[in-house]
Formats: structure tokens, sequence, C-alpha cells
């Protein structure tokens, strides 16, 4: 069972659906997960990690946390302000926490000293190595974070990366990627990526998953403390279509994703590769590195 916040409008909407969500108090004995939510439609992104987590067979017990002295646009305020606590709030409180979510951002076109809370997200990053017991770094988070651990920058791509493409799983022996298939398809929407050989000169990071084209995927640092995952393996079937539709209508150029729409037609509906392998993905963080 997933428990949020009392009173979130997603725990009816999703019971509906079929998942384990309740809004009400958790037990003692539930999982305490962070959720640093950086995503411009925050309960839509909220909404794809509950959908991957369901069915672990574990009581997980959800905080929401934002930067702390943001104001919001693309997400209500009195949402942010209902189900919503500065992370400076939850770091001030001494607790320690199973597991951490930080997720992506739209801020790939910024050098991360531009980026507002670059500085609190270095106090944020401290606190985890201390307080959580594993940190799961997704898209511009994982970037982030393997520049503030590891000085490891980002490289820009001649054109963007937007698609599901297909990784190699290059180790079967980690609990991570147990059960993951030989080649595992992964949503990616970005500008940016990171070279291969520069995560493995540092013999703290191992890397998981690879893609020629896209860069390494999965990686993992000391004991699953921190896992970076550079792509989207928890989007919902209809996250790159919001994507593209968005940008065409905003006349942004922007080519149809890749292996996403049946036959790589816009009217066909939606291949749906990914999510069985993303579902297996996050049971096997909460079971190998969150419980």
């Amino acid at each position: 069972m997933i428990f949020l916040p009392k009173n979130h409008p997603s725990a009816r909407r999703l019971q509906a659906q079929g998942l384990s969500i309740s809004d009400d108090k958790p037990g003692a004995d539930a999982l305490r997960l962070v959720i640093l939510n950086l995503m411009p439609q925050k309960q839509e992104a909220e909404e794809e990690y509950y959908t991957m987590m369901d069915g672990a067979g574990l009581d997980i017990a959800v905080t929401l946390a934002k930067m702390s002295g943001l104001r919001y646009k693309t997400t209500p305020q009195e949402y942010m302000d209902a189900y919503y606590t500065d992370i400076a709030e939850i770091m001030e409180d001494g607790c320690h926490y199973d597991g951490m979510i930080i997720t992506g951002a739209p801020l790939e076109h910024l050098d991360y000293e531009e980026v507002t809370y670059w500085q609190q997200l270095h106090d944020v990053y401290r606190w985890t190595m201390t307080h959580v017991r594993s940190t799961l770094n997704i898209c511009w988070g994982a970037f982030a974070a393997l520049k503030i651990f590891f000085g490891i920058d980002k490289h820009w791509t001649d054109e963007k990366l937007f698609g599901v493409y297909p990784h190699i799983r290059l180790r079967s022996d980690c609990p991570l990627t147990e059960g993951l298939s030989l080649e595992v398809m992964v949503p990616i929407s970005r500008h940016i990526t990171m070279v291969r050989s520069e995560l493995e000169a540092h013999e703290e990071l191992t890397v998981l998953i690879d893609q020629e084209h896209t860069g390494p995927e999965l990686a993992i640092a000391w004991s699953g403390r921190h896992i970076f995952a550079n792509g989207h393996m928890e989007y919902a079937e209809g996250r790159l279509r919001f994507e593209y539709e968005r940008d065409m209508a905003k006349g942004v150029p922007i080519s149809v994703p890749l292996n996403y729409f049946v036959d790589n037609d816009p009217t066909k509906g939606v291949n749906v590769s990914w999510q069985d392998s993303g579902r297996r993905f996050y049971h096997n963080w909460l079971h190998h590195y969150v419980s």
C-alpha cells in the first residue's frame, strides 16, 4: 500500500484505477519515502512514480518535498502549500528515511551554477548521505547528482534525444537489474548526454545499463546509497505524446518520438514497450535498497 498525504486528490482516482493507494495514516512499520519533485507538472509526475511502485507488496509512506523559497506557476501554489513540505524543514527535523527520489527538471539549458537552487541542492545531497538509505536520481536529477558528487559534466547533443530507445543491460549480477531483459526500452527526452568512460573513471560508480547513442542510462554508487537513472522508466503512456504535441503547438522544431507511436505514426496509438521493465526496476529498488 502506498500512503499519500491526507486528502491528496490522487488517492481516490488511483484507487478507482485499481492501485493500492491510501490517504489514511500509515502504520509505524511503513517505509518512509521522500519525493523531491522538481518537475513542472507536479501531480502528474507523482502519479507516474506511484504507478511504478504499486504492486511491490510493501507499505510505503510518501512525503512530498519541494525546494525551499520558491513560488510555482505550472502547479497551483495552493496544491504545493497543501501537500508539499520544504526540503529544508525535512532536513532539519533530524529524521532518517528509507528512500528518496529526486526527479528530473527542465533545466538542462542552464549551466548548473545558474540554477536558482543549485547551492541548496548541494545541501540536499550532503544530507542524503547520512539520512537516506537509498536515493534514486532521475534524468536532470541524475545529471546534477553526478556533477555534485563526481564533477562529471553533461554533454550537449546535436539534436534532441526524444523517444523510446533500446538500451543494453551490462550487468545481470546486480539486484537493481534483476529480471530485466538484455535489451531494456527506456523513454528519453533531453538535449544532453554523458560519456560512459567518464563515469567508469570513478571506481565508486558502476554502469549497469548503457545506450550507444544516448549514453549511460543506469549507474550505481556506494552499494546503492545513490542510483542514477538518466532516462524516464517511470513515464506514463501519454507523456511523450504530451511533449510532442506541446512543442508542435508552440512551433518548436520537434521530430516524432522514436519507437513511441505504432509504426512511428501519431494516429496509430502508443507502443508501450517500457512500463513492464520500469515497474520491475522500481520494485527491485524498493525491495533490495529501500526496505
